[in-house]
């Protein structure tokens, strides 16, 4: 999980059920970035969790992502078998294969996102796409779902949903004002919905998605680019390391498509059905352009197109199908290679880079208590993995952003509507340092009991006497790790003798020293250097 995930929704569900957590700005009334209405579809799963049992928040939070997880995969099926019913069986396999295979869909296919939502809410909306023009129940189930996705998930997602558009106003021209009513009536719908939860929570009538456009896009109140650039090939260099094969057939996909084009046309077949073919491969490619033109990129944006990139790269094998007639299975053998490295991809995401929620676990029960983190503060895994009153405690280190604040206690506000429609000033959408989200580190010694931070070889170790460590967790430094030795898992015995080798660290968790003197928690910058 990202800081975004974690922070921008999983805070604000455990809020919302449990009563505490961490608010972002785009929470506060005076911005709302972010609509209640997409959190209050996943309480739903929690309680339901709930009916089943009295699992600790941890096993809420596994159930969640499950529940997810086998929603995304659901939604696979459907797109698969839409397929295989109006493209061609053999695609639909090869495309069933690659989603399967693909690490970028399993990371996506759990994670509390809305473009992990929308990637869902699309797949079913390509369903129907992919069927002939010429039917309002096409129309009607596309527009629906691709609605839903853009309201209620990310509004971005519109993109995706462009090439059906263009379809609809080609092929179907003579009813494209029906078309256009039951897009605008699916939005309404939805939307009014969506504003109607959001009332409630913001005390006012806000439209999320919109104020996520105005900001983002338009530029009003504030800059996306506050929060980092990257260069126009980051989402190829992306797709590379999270699909590896599969990406390069999808890109082959449009040339590989004009070429047998070329071919139907000189030898007099009908070339129809490979018109509307493009269409359907059209949708990854719009996107990838859309968001590589953008100069604020981050890794899940692209995750709204996966199935289509899967689909590309099924198209571009049924493609290349003549040429490999003699090894008709060469087409499933380049997809398994392709699921090979993407399960070790997998495993390196799981490997490396999950010690902060193991970590967390390893705080012991007790009363009251607060856990700080500095400089590793966007590693806290969200406080479904906090024991029973704990709360998380920043302290200011090298970091100047805005780091998130926390809801109004229920004991203040009254009532949790209360605290989200709260005008608080102490948050700001320019990326500001706020210094009531954080300690000093020269605060009294009670700010902190426990303090979570990862420990390289080349860091400075925790000042003795004033801290002790409970237990430590392995995690991969991949600063200072080749990229070759950190992008899939290598099992030991093999990353012994790999070339470019592996440089560790640790991610602790110390507990106050009751026989220490001293007056304050340890300075961050004798943990992080």
């Amino acid at each position: 999980m990202d800081c975004d995930e974690v922070f921008n929704y999983w805070e604000p569900l455990h809020f919302l059920h449990f009563g505490w957590g961490k608010q972002t700005w785009e929470y506060a009334p005076q911005f709302a970035l972010r609509s209640y209405g997409y959190l209050e579809l996943h309480r739903v799963l929690i309680r339901i969790t709930e009916v089943c049992g009295s699992p600790s928040r941890v096993q809420v939070f596994y159930s969640l992502r499950l529940a997810l997880g086998i929603g995304c995969a659901l939604s696979e099926v459907v797109f698969a078998r839409a397929v295989a019913r109006h493209v061609d069986r053999t695609t639909s396999n090869y495309l069933l294969l690659a989603m399967a295979g693909m690490a970028g869909m399993f990371h996506a296919s759990g994670a509390l996102l809305p473009s992990s939502f929308a990637m869902c809410l699309g797949m079913l909306g390509s369903s129907a796409a992919v069927s002939r023009p010429g039917t309002r129940s096409r129309v009607a189930w596309t527009v629906c779902a691709f609605a839903i996705a853009v309201v209620w998930g990310w509004p971005y997602s519109a993109v995706v949903a462009l090439p059906f558009i263009v379809e609809e106003a080609v092929e179907r021209f003579e009813f494209l004002l029906g078309s256009l009513a039951i897009g605008v009536s699916a939005v309404a719908v939805t939307a009014g919905a969506a504003m109607a939860i959001d009332f409630w929570y913001y005390g006012s009538w806000v439209l999320a998605g919109w104020n996520q456009i105005v900001y983002n896009v338009l530029g009003h109140g504030g800059d996306s680019t506050l929060y980092g650039t990257e260069p126009w090939y980051f989402y190829i260099k992306n797709g590379l390391l999270n699909a590896n094969i599969i990406m390069a057939l999808a890109m082959a996909t449009l040339p590989l498509w004009l070429i047998w084009l070329a071919l139907r046309v000189a030898g007099g077949s009908d070339a129809m059905d490979h018109w509307r073919l493009l269409y359907r491969v059209m949708p990854f490619y719009v996107t990838l352009i859309v968001f590589s033109l953008q100069p604020h990129k981050e890794e899940r944006f692209l995750s709204i197109v996966y199935p289509h990139m899967c689909f590309n790269a099924a198209v571009s094998l049924s493609l290349l199908r003549p040429l490999h007639a003699t090894r008709p299975r060469l087409g499933y053998v380049v997809l398994c290679l392709a699921g090979v490295v993407g399960a070790l991809r997998m495993a390196a995401l799981v490997r490396y880079y999950g010690a902060p929620a193991s970590a967390f676990l390893l705080l012991p029960h007790g009363p009251q208590s607060a856990v700080c983190m500095a400089d590793d503060w966007y590693r806290f895994p969200s406080s479904f993995f906090l024991p029973d009153n704990y709360r998380l405690q920043f302290v200011a280190s090298s970091f100047d952003g805005h780091l998130p604040g926390d809801f109004a206690p229920l004991s203040v506000s009254g009532s949790t509507r209360g605290s989200t429609a709260m005008a608080r000033g102490d948050f700001n959408s320019g990326n500001r340092w706020e210094s009531s989200h954080a300690v000093l580190p020269n605060v009294t010694r009670e700010a902190c009991d426990y303090f979570v931070a990862v420990e390289y070889p080349d860091r400075s170790p925790m000042r003795e006497g004033e801290w002790e460590i409970v237990e430590c967790v392995p995690i991969l430094d991949a600063e200072r790790t080749p990229l070759l030795a950190r992008v899939v898992y290598l099992p030991h015995l093999v990353a012994r003798y790999w070339p470019w080798k592996q440089q560790w660290g640790q991610m602790c968790v110390y507990e106050k020293s009751m026989t220490s003197s001293i007056s304050s928690p340890p300075d961050p910058k004798d943990i992080v250097r």
